[in-house]
């Protein structure tokens, strides 16, 4: 049978098996980011049986290690793209385009080379701790904390990356689906153990959380090994081929625009933060209150937009255009549904999600109201937040990620950043207006995105192979 006629005799796959097939992929990545979250979280709670001070330096220190590790792990994230675009074509008779393994051992020798810049910026901590003009104490203490966090790094970075963007594409996610979270419990197990001496561990206070976040690390990365060397198909994967330079040079075309985006999105939220900071300890309770609601309902909208970009590779691979665009539409759908639904509770029950994080010691109006504010304002940001996620998943199947790039510098840069400084130290709408900007910025990013999307998928007649 030829080509022309399996792909004009195809049945059609009707809108609830996209919808399906997409919550199938991501299910496990959702589970694994926010078990991710969950790891930070006890961390931070552990830390506080050690006073303010440990919470300080565990938590500048998690934060600067994972922001930076995370930056740097995208640009794995044409793996994924490749592999899902040639399981398409095989499972749909286009044989042709890279052989898997060869992606494979091609982005390993991308992640080995992008941990050397990585692992040189962690060493210079301590340096960077001191031109942000954080404190002594932070600067030694923190720098030491990192060093110990950089014993894993390789792994994290390399094959838990790779975990995270081949398994999906290769329909293994599976995987991931119990062993993230069961790591996490490990985690939170194991930095008790080592910060308090329980067991017969020794005593490691501080420290003890950052030993047990770096075994945690070589945890995940041993059991995921064992999990796919005992699949077959998985573990022939795992051969190594010679890896020929075009891949290479494809891989970064692809990678490191996505690594750019990364971490102009990272850097729009870590300046927003300072910023905030900048208003006083108030601005920046209420402000670290509603990113970290929206920051755990977004991953959600993360994992639904990888999961749009593995489909969408896939029936691009399987040369089926028509497909490609369902999946994408199913995605905008499940995306729209989660952000409309959770952004209804953000809107109308803001007073109580609030009073969650103050527990303790209730806090003064004026904070408690911006809280308020704020947690309003999530709820209409987080729609366009997760919009904008999967048309840049869906775009990152079609194999475009430049263009999404240069939308995010500038969105981020002048709107995201720009309008929510002028607003809150010109015009003296305060953190309010920083998170006016943010919604703006991720506003225009959205639309210019989606139209992209649009003018790429949608109206073309075709679709690159």
């Amino acid at each position: 049978m030829s080509t022309s006629r399996m792909k004009h005799s195809a049945p059609v796959v009707g809108m609830s098996a996209h919808i399906r097939t997409l919550i199938q992929v991501g299910l496990p990545l959702a589970l694994s980011q926010l078990s991710e979250m969950a790891m930070g979280v006890t961390d931070t709670i552990l830390l506080g049986s050690l006073g303010v001070d440990a919470v300080a330096i565990g938590g500048i220190s998690n934060n600067f290690f994972f922001t930076t590790m995370i930056s740097f792990q995208a640009v794995l994230g044409g793996v994924g793209v490749l592999l899902s675009h040639a399981r398409g074509g095989v499972e749909h008779g286009h044989e042709g385009g890279h052989d898997r393994r060869s992606i494979i051992s091609a982005g390993t020798v991308l992640g080995v080379l992008f941990f050397i810049p990585c692992l040189i910026l962690l060493l210079c901590s301590s340096q960077i701790f001191g031109l942000m003009g954080e404190p002594i104490m932070v600067i030694e203490q923190g720098g030491r904390f990192i060093d110990v966090l950089l014993y894993a790094l390789l792994p994290n970075l390399v094959f838990l990356g790779l975990c995270r963007v081949a398994l999906p594409s290769l329909g293994a996610e599976s995987l991931l689906l119990w062993t993230m979270p069961i790591m996490a419990l490990c985690n939170g197990v194991l930095n008790a153990a080592l910060i308090h001496g329980w067991f017969g561990l020794p005593a490691y206070g501080l420290f003890g959380s950052a030993h047990a976040t770096m075994l945690t690390g070589w945890g995940m990365s041993f059991v995921l090994l064992l999990l796919i060397l005992c699949r077959a198909n998985l573990r022939d994967l795992l051969k190594p081929v010679k890896v020929h330079w075009p891949l290479l040079k494809e891989l970064m075309i692809l990678g490191l625009p996505m690594m750019v985006t990364a971490a102009s999105e990272l850097l729009l939220f870590q300046i927003t933060t300072l910023n905030a900071g900048r208003l006083g300890t108030r601005s920046l309770a209420a402000h670290q209150v509603a990113l970290n609601t929206i920051s755990l309902l977004f991953m959600v909208c993360l994992a639904i937009g990888q999961a749009a970009n593995v489909r969408v590779a896939y029936w691009r691979g399987a040369k089926r255009r028509e497909e490609a665009c369902r999946a994408s539409s199913g995605a905008l759908l499940l995306v729209l549904a989660w952000t409309v639904l959770t952004g209804l509770v953000l809107m109308l029950l803001p007073d109580w999600i609030a009073r969650l994080y103050y527990t303790g010691t209730p806090p003064d109006a004026g904070t408690f109201g911006t809280t308020v504010l704020l947690l309003k304002i999530a709820g209409i940001f987080q729609i366009v937040d997760g919009v904008q996620a999967v048309c840049n998943g869906a775009l990152r199947g079609c194999g475009d990620t430049f263009v999404p790039m240069m939308i995010s510098i500038v969105s981020y840069g002048l709107i995201g950043i720009g309008l929510g400084y002028w607003l809150a130290f010109w015009r003296g709408y305060g953190v309010e207006g920083l998170w006016i900007g943010l919604a703006a910025g991720l506003g225009v990013t959205a639309l210019a995105l989606g139209a992209r999307l649009y003018l790429l998928l949608y109206r073309r007649k075709d679709v690159r192979s």
